[in-house]
């Protein structure tokens, strides 16, 4: 259960408008934040994302405990739509149980544009991203707290992933 302390802790998301940035009403209340919405409920900080994935790089294992099983992972990390194109996203997502991966195909949104075709992540209601790369070791998380509309956010998404794997070159 989340504590009311915990609760103040999430910054309140904002949607850029003409005069500035301006709160999202409906995200930002105390009963949204208690509902754990799928697809957009979830809070979590970058450093516990980056761990979170760098978990799943270990095949289950944080700091020497077992949060999931290798077969759970297995089973999630998987690409169970090939090429398929995603409606919603416009191009192929290679959608697993939750993560999605980056696959082959020339454009894939949030994982960056050269990233091995193994790296596998997600995003987070329009502002946010995070991933990891099997064959580099390295996992990643971008946390911002503005939904900026695409095409805008894709793009940012690309390049700031293309800078991190430019960095792991």
């Amino acid at each position: 259960m989340t504590s009311k302390r915990q609760l103040t802790r999430a910054t309140d998301m904002h949607e850029p408008t003409d005069t500035g940035n301006t709160p999202v009403a409906s995200n930002n209340s105390e009963a949204f934040r208690r509902a754990g919405v799928p697809g957009g409920g979830g809070y979590a900080t970058a450093r516990g994302m980056v761990a979170f994935y760098q978990a799943m790089l270990a095949g289950g294992e944080l700091a020497g405990r077992r949060l999931v099983g290798p077969r759970v992972l297995d089973y999630a990390i998987r690409n169970w739509t090939g090429d398929m194109v995603d409606e919603n996203m416009g191009m192929p997502m290679h959608r697993g149980i939750g993560p999605h991966l980056r696959g082959t195909t020339p454009t894939i949104r949030g994982l960056g544009s050269f990233a091995s075709p193994r790296t596998f992540g997600h995003g987070g209601a329009g502002n946010s991203y995070c991933w990891a790369d099997p064959d580099s070791g390295v996992s990643f998380a971008y946390l911002t707290n503005c939904r900026i509309p695409d095409p805008w956010h894709s793009v940012r998404l690309d390049l700031v992933s293309n800078f991190v794997h430019s960095a792991i070159l």
